[in-house]
């Protein structure tokens, strides 16, 4: 038979796949992107071979990984803040997680430098890679004196390519001005700038995320998100956001962005003295060049009730960021000021009225708390917020 002739979307299911299951998960997972028949005998004749997602969570400077959710587990501890460092082979580190991909993890060191603390470890190993500094940045006028540097960064990986991009979004800090969206691969010397101008910014807080071969952040603007193409590494704004985020500036509410199921997520809250709802509103698709969105989930936690001698019983619940759905789950964390131990939980969305939300409500109150998943015990710190980020094992 001519080589030439061959057409590979024709192999047959059994023998495609015992081809594909030669190669690595990361190769096999590119070629999903061949054809439709590709895709399926991948996703169904080699199911048992890919890496099994784990969760890693990371709140108050200690970060913990646990395999699943169906049951309360005691998380493994990977690393902790400043009191109990975390020490690879080569340097210590008291580090920020910015992000994770395929079981390595990006991290940096906001008591450091600014511009000069990014490290991309694998725990596993106990391997690390320290990343070149940044470009210096822009003097500017005295707008931020937090140390929050490791907001303005985002860690991905392309699936097309196979490769690792750190990606730093304009930001003013610390008495400094970036108007370029910096991007470095791993491996390479140094950082690549690409102009992005004033009105392109970000919002430091949990607003960049980066899945799919794009970054997106939020800038001070309410009616602004820029996307920041990591192939073409190109930057455009989006435009049309749902009309409850358009309107968030007017009454008070907030919004940030987050990965749901692989999609980019608008997370909308508007708090009142008796309860925080929360909408999640999920990227769709374009029609007639408008971006569509659907209002995927309505979460409402309910405020408890307590007198003014008994503010040690208040316990605070906030969703986690940026993976809020895991599996159709809602992930949050409950805990008390006065307090060091923090509970996770999972809730599962009750399907109703399809109307309101496409994939469920939640109702959280203390009737309703939902199922603990873990129980971690934290050191105290400035930050006290929990997050969870995709945890994937190391591939063999």
């Amino acid at each position: 038979m001519d080589p030439q002739s061959i057409v590979y979307r024709d192999f047959p299911a059994d023998v495609l796949a015992n081809i594909l299951m030669r190669l690595p998960p990361n190769t096999r997972r590119r070629l999903r992107l061949v054809c439709r028949h590709w895709r399926d005998v991948v996703g169904t004749r080699t199911a048992n071979l890919r890496s099994r997602a784990k969760i890693l969570v990371a709140a108050t400077g200690t970060a913990y990984v646990m395999d699943n959710l169906s049951a309360p587990v005691k998380p493994r501890e990977l690393w902790a803040d400043a009191l109990t460092e975390y020490h690879f082979k080569e340097t210590s580190v008291v580090m920020s997680v910015v992000g994770t991909c395929n079981g390595l993890v990006c991290l940096c060191d906001d008591q450091k430098k600014l511009g000069d603390a990014i490290t991309v470890a694998n725990p596993v190993t106990g391997e690390a890679l320290r990343i070149p500094p940044l470009p210096p940045p822009q003097p500017g006028a005295d707008m931020c004196f937090d140390r929050s540097w490791h907001a303005a960064y985002s860690f991905a990986y392309l699936q097309t390519s196979g490769l690792y991009k750190i990606v730093h979004v304009p930001c003013h800090l610390n008495r400094s001005v970036y108007d370029m969206v910096h991007v470095i691969t791993l491996g390479e010397a140094s950082w690549r700038g690409v102009p992005a101008g004033s009105g392109a910014r970000c919002s430091l807080g949990d607003n960049i995320v980066s899945f799919d071969g794009v970054t997106y952040w939020t800038t001070p603007e309410t009616d602004k998100v820029m996307s920041f193409d990591l192939e073409d590494e190109r930057i455009a704004p989006i435009m049309s956001l749902p009309s409850v985020v358009l309107s968030s500036s007017k009454n008070g509410s907030s919004w940030h962005l987050a990965e749901v199921h692989g999609r980019l997520a608008i997370v909308f809250s508007n708090v009142s003295p008796s309860m925080e709802t929360t909408e999640v509103w999920v990227m769709q698709g374009r029609t007639a060049g408008q971006i569509r969105w659907s209002r995927w989930y309505i979460i409402q936690i309910r405020t408890p009730r307590h007198g003014p001698r008994e503010p040690s019983r208040t316990k605070m619940r906030r969703l986690t960021w940026p993976l809020l759905v895991h599996h159709e789950q809602i992930l949050t964390w409950e805990w008390s000021l006065y307090e060091r131990d923090r509970v996770l939980y999972r809730h599962t969305p009750i399907d109703e009225d399809t109307r309101m939300a496409k994939h469920g409500m939640v109702d959280i109150s203390d009737r309703n708390r939902g199922i603990v998943v873990a129980n971690i015990s934290m050191v105290p710190h400035r930050n006290d917020r929990g997050h969870s980020l995709t945890w994937k094992p190391r591939n063999h």
